[in-house]
């Protein structure tokens, strides 16, 4: 039976929304439309890394040649360690399973994931006012209202905005968000303006461990599409008072960073004095890091209708440090799931499929937001200069290997085969 003919509102075009629109479309879903409060598509500058639990989703998409075009080909491990004083080599992750990790600009993520989808599909501009909750004989279970003063009606809503969801808080669910104690600088850094052997080092994802603060290094993109860049991702402990912006994500000085890494090894210096030549106005991205403790209840059912609800997807449900690279990968994994519970369900009981899917969902992503925190401190350990019993490449690597060797496509057919008919399924 399942929802395929129900009028589905995704509510957010970043990468978690896209995601799930995509999933939709690959899971047969007949009525899906995107809702984007931006004017156009875009991701901030940053890079990101997909790791293979993801791009397995990805791949069953169609989307591995369109990523592999600009992201970073045949890296040599996962991570490597390096001391952030005298830049010693200390140890190396190995790559975790196949399809391995895939290291890109979120643009060029995002470019990948818009190729397959339908424009019709896909309404800019429409920041989310409020959802009107529809009773008697209305046309719509919801109506959609947005700033500009154009609605939507809708059976299913899904609140794919992040961890400031206008969706999350227009079900009661105002919880503040917790400030992790860390802000991030983000920017690149051309491989031409480093040292050559700098250049070479910072090919490898590489991580200096420094008291209380790490710098990581994604070598994004290839040499062959002319997208290869370092992606600098500055992790730093600073006193909420501090910061001086009004909002979550600024601009800062690079001297900013600076100061938290002026006695670290040539290498990183390296990287500043590299962060400037690529910045004309001498700033970068600085975000404040926050998160929410994982909610009880992702979702809200239509109370005189059983085949109409709300449910979050992605950080809305269950922001997440970026400290293991997940936060993407998660709604990526949990749009799959959603999209082909909704597709597949037996019965037109909305609530038992919502619930499902929270049930398999919840413990994963609750283990990961609080492992991406204690990944944090032990990257940001206030003893940087030796390894310990749970830090060092094996323990780190077994920390990780229940996240990248998952695959959730396997996982939603095993423990869905009782309440799912998977007769025309593409899974």
């Amino acid at each position: 039976m399942g929802f395929e003919e129900k009028r589905v509102a995704i509510v957010g075009g970043g990468l978690g929304g896209m995601s799930f629109l995509n999933a939709a479309l690959y899971a047969g879903l007949k009525n899906v439309q995107l809702y984007e409060q931006a004017p156009q598509f875009g991701e901030v500058g940053a890079g990101v890394n997909i790791t293979s639990n993801a791009n397995r989703v990805l791949d069953a998409f169609g989307l591995q040649e369109s990523m592999t075009h600009k992201s970073s080909h045949k890296l040599p491990c996962y991570m490597q360690y390096h001391n952030y004083h005298t830049g010693e080599y200390l140890g190396h992750i190995d790559e975790f399973s196949q399809p391995s990790a895939r290291l890109l600009h979120r643009a060029h993520l995002l470019d990948s994931l818009k190729e397959r989808v339908p424009e019709s599909s896909l309404n800019l501009g429409k920041r989310l006012a409020s959802i009107d909750r529809n009773t008697g004989t209305a046309a719509a279970p919801y109506t959609l209202r947005f700033e500009d003063g154009s609605t939507t009606d809708a059976d299913v809503v899904i609140g794919c905005d992040g961890i400031k969801s206008n969706v999350r808080e227009d079900m009661g669910l105002a919880d503040s968000p917790i400030y992790s104690g860390q802000v991030v600088y983000r920017g690149f850094v051309d491989y031409q303006d480093l040292p050559e052997n700098t250049a070479q080092l910072l090919r490898r994802t590489v991580n200096f461990r420094g008291p209380r603060r790490h710098v990581l290094v994604l070598p994004i993109g290839n040499r062959e599409t002319r997208t290869d860049r370092a992606a600098i991702i500055g992790f730093m402990s600073e006193p909420l008072e501090a910061w001086d912006s009004e909002s979550w994500m600024s601009r800062s000085d690079i001297d900013s960073l600076h100061k938290h890494v002026r006695d670290w090894c040539p290498q990183v210096q390296n990287i500043i004095a590299g962060l400037r030549k690529g910045s004309p106005d001498g700033r970068m991205l600085k975000q404040a890091l926050y998160v929410r403790e994982p909610l009880d209840k992702w979702y809200e059912m239509k109370q005189d209708q059983k085949d109409a609800g709300i449910i979050l997807l992605g950080d809305s449900a269950h922001s997440t440090l970026p400290h293991q690279g997940q936060g993407t990968c998660m709604a990526i994994e949990s749009g799959i799931a959603l999209a082909t519970i909704l597709r597949h369900w037996k019965t037109d009981d909305l609530e038992s499929a919502f619930r499902f899917y929270q049930d398999l969902r919840k413990p994963r992503t609750d283990r990961v937001t609080q492992t991406s925190y204690e990944a944090g401190k032990l990257a940001s350990s206030d003893s940087p200069d030796q390894m310990t019993s749970n830090f060092n490449p094996a323990a780190l690597g077994e920390r990780m290997k229940w996240i990248m060797e998952y695959n959730v496509l396997e996982d939603v057919r095993t423990k869905g085969a009782e309440y799912m008919d998977f007769q025309d399924s593409r899974l």
